[in-house]
C-alpha cells in the first residue's frame, strides 16, 4: 500500500517500502481513516489470480480538508455539509504489472460508487498539467478537465462553494456524481468556470463574480 500510494504521488516506487502509518491505519480499521469533517476511504484491487491476493491497486477518496477549512464562516454544521457534497480523489494507483487490465477503472468506478450511495455530489482529482496520458484516461471516463486557475462551483445549501488548482502545476479533473447533473463550463468577462448544472448555463450560477481568488 506505501508503494502505490507513493506512485499515485508521482515519487519513485523502486524506493524499499515497509508499513507504514497509511498502511497501518488501513488495515486497522477497514480502509476507512477519521479527518476533519469526514472519513476517508481507501479502496484496494487485489490479483485474484495470487494466492493471497496481492494489492496490484489503490484508490483513496477524502473530504478536502483545506478547502473546508477555508470555508470556517459556514459554521460546523456548513462544513461537515460541504464536506458531504464534495471529495478528492486524492490518490489512485495501480502497479505497473497490472497496468491496461482495467483496475484503475475498476477501482475508480468503485469510488464513485460508494462517494454516490453516500450522497456525494461532486469529486475532483488534481492530475500534473505535463501527464496528457492520466488527463486524458480521466477525460475518457466523463471527467471535465478545468484549464489551470480555471475556477470550479458548486452550490452548497445556498452557498457559493469556489476553488481551483491552486496554481502549482496541476489540473482538476472534475465530475459530477448525480445522475441528472453534469459540470458544464460557462463564462464571464473575465474568463471560464465550470458548474454543475442540470443545463449548460447560460450565465454565472452567482449574482456577481466572486471577489478575490477562489479557495482551494
Amino acid at each position: 500500500m506505501e508503494a502505490l500510494a507513493r506512485v499515485a504521488l508521482g515519487a519513485d516506487a523502486g524506493l524499499p517500502a515497509g508499513p507504514g502509518t497509511f498502511a497501518a491505519a488501513i488495515d486497522r480499521h477497514g480502509g476507512r481513516l477519521a479527518l476533519p469533517y469526514g472519513t476517508g476511504c481507501a479502496l484496494v484491487a487485489e490479483d485474484g489470480e495470487a494466492a493471497e491476493g496481492a494489492p496490484i491497486g489503490l484508490a483513496y477518496t477524502c473530504p478536502p480538508v483545506q478547502l473546508i477549512d477555508a470555508y470556517a464562516e459556514l459554521g460546523a454544521r456548513g462544513q461537515r455539509r460541504l464536506a458531504g457534497a464534495l471529495a478528492e480523489l486524492e490518490l489512485l494507483a495501480v502497479a505497473e504489472p497490472a497496468r491496461g487490465t482495467g483496475a484503475g477503472t475498476a477501482l475508480l468506478a468503485a469510488a464513485e460508487e460508494r462517494l454516490r450511495s453516500a450522497g456525494c455530489r461532486l469529486i475532483f482529482a488534481k492530475v500534473r498539467a505535463d501527464d496528457r496520458p492520466v488527463l486524458e484516461w480521466y477525460r475518457s471516463r466523463g471527467y471535465l478537465l478545468a484549464v489551470p486557475r480555471e475556477p470550479v462551483t458548486i452550490d452548497v445549501d445556498g452557498a457559493m462553494i469556489v476553488f481551483d488548482d491552486g496554481g502549482d502545476g496541476y489540473r482538476l479533473a472534475v465530475k459530477s456524481l448525480e445522475s441528472t447533473q453534469q459540470v458544464h463550463r460557462g463564462s464571464t468577462r473575465t474568463g471560464t468556470y465550470l458548474a454543475v448544472t442540470r443545463a449548460r448555463p447560460s450565465a454565472p450560477p452567482w449574482s456577481a463574480p466572486p471577489r478575490g481568488r477562489p479557495r482551494r
